[in-house]
């Protein structure tokens, strides 16, 4: 038998009995795992002669996050730069004009019969005609039954005589408590005779104080010489200090009313005398909307 030496002897029993130890360890504890830096992975490679080479590769996350940091940063600067661009898809604050001729009232628009001619009652900037006369009788009592009786004797004639709108006429009438200024439409478009000649441009002009023609052609296209009810001023007002014939309802000589001048262009055609209410007189009628 080979007899061993004791150095020899030592080293076996430690080995030997460190293999013990690590058994019993791993019979009490089980194999744990020991997580690596997570910067950092080790790479083992076991060479054939028995050398063992670890690599190290490292990963920076702080350069990850930087370059998407930046390429977010990118993106969001070339959506805004492209929203600046685009042409705006939302509805403008500003209003938009009315068209003349689509057939369609807007704005200030009186009327829009779908064409821009000017030779028929709607004319190419969308502005109407609108016709006034004087009533054929010239000598018509003041108790006509005050505004309302003065409406009503405009209407019933237009109507008799058939013209348009003829149940839309008013009564260039003042009365202690009403006047044209206010109940009467300021058209933007002239004022006509019967007869198709222009009174006056439109209601500013109307009540300028001159007119371009006197308004003496009655509903039937008659020129007429008479005196005209109005107890109104050339704006449109009423005329003070008058009982305007106890509003119209009186017809003896001891009230007064004013009368204007049918043949006149000046003040007069409306604001001419102050008489009493026994005489006689015509009534000025002018279409409304």
């Amino acid at each position: 038998m080979r007899r061993i030496s004791r150095p020899l002897l030592l080293v076996l029993l430690t080995s030997a009995c460190v293999i013990e130890k690590i058994d019993a360890i791993i019979a009490e504890h089980g194999v744990t795992y020991c997580p690596t830096d997570s910067s950092s992975t080790a790479d083992t490679t076991t060479t054939g002669t028995g050398t063992t080479t670890s690599t190290s590769t490292s990963t920076s996350t702080g350069s990850t996050d930087s370059t998407t940091a930046s390429t977010t940063d990118a993106s969001d600067s070339l959506s805004a730069s492209a929203s600046s661009e685009a042409p705006s898809t939302g509805s403008s604050s500003e209003p938009v004009a009315p068209v003349c001729g689509d057939s369609l009232i807007e704005a200030d628009e009186e009327c829009d019969d779908g064409n821009a001619q000017d030779g028929d009652a709607c004319r190419n900037d969308c502005t109407r005609r609108w016709t006034v006369f004087v009533t054929s009788l010239p000598d018509m009592q003041s108790d006509f039954n005050g505004i309302i009786g003065a409406d009503y004797q405009c209407r019933h004639r237009a109507t008799k005589m058939f013209l348009p709108n003829g149940e839309r006429y008013m009564a260039w009438v003042s009365s202690s408590e009403v006047q044209p200024a206010d109940r009467m439409y300021h058209a933007r478009g002239p004022y006509m005779l019967v007869n198709g000649l222009q009174v006056a441009a439109n209601w500013d002009a109307l009540t300028s104080g001159t007119l371009e023609r006197p308004i003496n052609v009655n509903e039937m296209g008659d020129t007429m010489v008479a005196g005209v009810w109005t107890g109104t001023d050339i704006s449109g007002l009423r005329l003070p200090n008058t009982q305007h014939c106890a509003d119209w309802t009186y017809g003896d000589s001891d009230q007064t009313g004013w009368i204007g001048d049918c043949g006149a262009t000046d003040a007069t055609w409306t604001r001419g005398i102050q008489t009493d209410c026994g005489g006689g007189g015509a009534i000025y009628c002018i279409e409304q909307p």
